[in-house]
Formats: structure tokens, sequence, C-alpha cells
């Protein structure tokens, strides 16, 4: 039965929908640039694993298709002026590392995509947070455009939005490929709660976690939900079923503390990325409670068996 259930892929058709919307948008918006780093992004991906799989004597399987969505996960917090060679290298990172090193499968330490974006930020920090402008004309190779920081980013500085509800909205603001439209994120998280794609009990932990910290930091919560990728961040990072699978109780608790580390760095130091780390460092501990439930609930239904057979 574990063998069967090991076989079967976590993110259902609904849930590759909504990440083919997210992706078709920013195609939308940078063009067939935006469909180039998608598509190398993939290809990437599935190369990594065959040869990562090849190497444990293991066999490629339909549930190892996961990789894509991680990898796309991973190049949509990117710009889309993003050159070719970091998106294959943070790829081959994600999926090496951050898939075959940090558990497979139902047992990832670490959001794969998080992984690999932490490590393109680290080695090239100014490619990975210089963004074009929704709509700028972007050319397969040798882009030449104007590159700007995010519209986070200003925010964060500020304390205050200036630009427009409909541009916010919309994403037409100079931000990665796939956070910015905040209409489609939003849909995208009503849809698959409707269709238990996503762990609400997660969403609900990170969101309250939010509230009381920028409650205690005398932050208003609007402007922290709308910039820093923390929409994206909750439907493709936090209640991401690939990582944080279930719906315990436990997982409450764990993406509580991610939301409250979240606005402690935006607040702090204005990290624009937070939720990126926030997640990192706190996906053990979803792991850790969700354990520790499980044997919870187990010994206390040993506990029932004996008193029914006492009885």
């Amino acid at each position: 039965m574990n063998r069967l259930q090991d076989a079967q892929p976590l993110r259902k058709p609904e849930y590759w929908l909504v990440l083919c919307a997210v992706s078709l948008i920013a195609v939308c918006y940078y063009g067939l640039r935006a469909a180039a780093v998608c598509g190398l992004a993939a290809v990437t991906a599935v190369l990594t694993d065959l040869i990562c799989l090849f190497l444990r004597g293991r066999s490629y399987r339909l549930v190892d298709l996961t990789n894509i969505g991680s990898a796309l996960i991973l190049v949509l917090m990117f710009p889309a002026t993003i050159p070719y060679s970091i998106v294959i290298l943070s790829t081959v990172f994600a999926v090496a590392v951050g898939t075959h090193v940090f558990g497979y499968r139902k047992d990832h330490l670490f959001p794969p995509a998080a992984v690999g974006y932490l490590f393109a930020l680290l080695n090239w920090r100014q490619e990975v947070l210089q963004f074009p402008h929704p709509g700028a004309r972007l050319m397969f190779f040798g882009n030449d455009v104007a590159v700007s920081p995010s519209f986070s980013a200003a925010v964060n500085e500020s304390g205050r939005i200036t630009d427009s509800v409909m541009d916010v909205m919309l994403g037409t603001v100079s931000s990665p490929m796939g956070t910015g439209c905040l209409l489609i994120l939003v849909v995208g998280i009503l849809v698959l709660l409707f269709r238990r794609q996503l762990s609400p009990w997660a969403i609900l932990g990170y969101l309250v976690g939010m509230m009381l910290m920028s409650a205690f930091c005398l932050q208003p919560i609007v402007p922290l939900l709308v910039t820093n990728m923390i929409l994206f961040s909750v439907l493709f990072l936090v209640a991401d079923p690939s990582v944080l699978p279930g719906y315990s109780l436990a997982s409450y608790f764990g993406t509580m503390a991610t939301g409250i580390l979240t606005v402690y760095l935006i607040v702090q130091f204005h990290l624009e990325y937070a939720p990126v780390v926030a997640v990192m460092l706190t996906a053990p501990l979803w792991r850790g409670l969700d354990t520790l439930e499980a044997r919870i609930n187990a010994h206390l239904d040993e506990a029932d068996e004996e008193v029914q057979e006492d009885a």
C-alpha cells in the first residue's frame, strides 16, 4: 500500500492548471522570452532528475514529473531577463540538492524551488533582483532593456504603495515573472482550496502568524500581503502539497512560525524575498511537527485498540 501511495503524484491536475495559468500570465507580460525560460527550466529539471535517479539506481516514474513543477515555481520568482546560464545552474541545484539530497517525493525537507532560488540569489544577486517592466520588448538573446528594483523593494523602503490598485492587482509593476498578478494568485488559492489541493491549516497558520507579527510591529497588513511574493509563496511554497502534504493541525503551528518570521524579515531587513528565507528556516519545523502529530495519533489509536480488546 505504501509503495502504491508513493507512486501517486501529490500535485493533481488542478494544481498543474493553476501553475500553467500563472506561467501563461508571465508569457503575456514578458513575451516568448518568459516561455523560453520556463521551457529551459522544465527540460533541465527532467534531465537532472534522470541523471540523479540513474546514479542512485532508481527508475523514473510519472510521480517524478513533480520536479518540473518545482522548476517552474523557481523561475517564476526570477525576472524575465534572467540569463539562461543562471536558469540552468539554479534548476540543477534545486533538483539535485533540494530534491535528491534533502529528501525525495513525499520527504522533502525544504521546497526545492526555495533551495534553487537562494542558490541563485547568493551567487547572482544583481541578476535576480533587477526587473524589467511588464510589456518591455524582450529578445531571446542579448536583451538591453531598462531594469530596476522591484515594486516590493520600493514599498519596503517607503512604507507605502504609490501605484494604483489596478496596477497592483494585475501585476503591471516591476516584479518577478509569476508573482506580480495578484488576481490570478488569489483565484488560484481559492480554486485549490475548494479542490482540496492546499492545506487550509497551513494557509491559515501563515496568515495568522503574519497578522500577529504585523500587529506587534505596528505595520499595516495589507501592504505586506500584496508585496514581497507573499501570495505566490502561499500558493507554491507554504502550502505546496509536494512539500507539506495532508491537512494536519500541526502544519498550522509550523506555518504560523513561517508567517511571523516573514514579517520580521520584511520589517527589520526589508527583504523582498523574505518568504523564501522564512520557508527555508522553518520547513524542518513543519516536518517535525507533522511527524510528532502522526506519532501521537498512532499512540492514541493503539491505546484505543487496547481498551477495546480489554472490553
